[in-house]
């Protein structure tokens, strides 16, 4: 099984609602260009019955170079973290044909 790709989503949308390709391109890219502009404004990002996304500071930490063996000190940086939803969790978590029925 391999990577679902922007473009794959694209056709689906495409296929599923009768948009162009290239509209539901836009429709992707636009997407995840307010999720990425959200995360680097701090905010968070919910959607419901999904997952909840949000950006982090993550402290230095002590590591080692690869390339020598060496001792480094990692910098501070931000990343995004991905929390799913429970109604996401048990959807994955379930055996194939089992109905699953979202939280109220």
């Amino acid at each position: 099984m391999g990577a679902l790709t922007k473009r794959e989503i694209a056709e689906a949308i495409s296929n599923e609602l009768g948009y162009s390709l290239r509209v539901s391109l836009q429709l992707v890219n636009e997407i995840f260009n307010q999720i990425k502009a959200s995360l680097t404004d701090g905010d968070q990002v919910k959607i419901v019955r999904f997952g909840t996304l949000r950006s982090v500071q993550k402290s230095a930490r002590r590591g080692t170079s690869p390339v020598n063996g060496e001792p480094i000190i990692i910098p501070p940086q931000r990343t995004a973290v991905f929390r799913p939803s429970r109604l996401l969790k048990r959807i994955v978590n379930a055996r194939k044909g089992e109905e699953i029925l979202p939280d109220r």
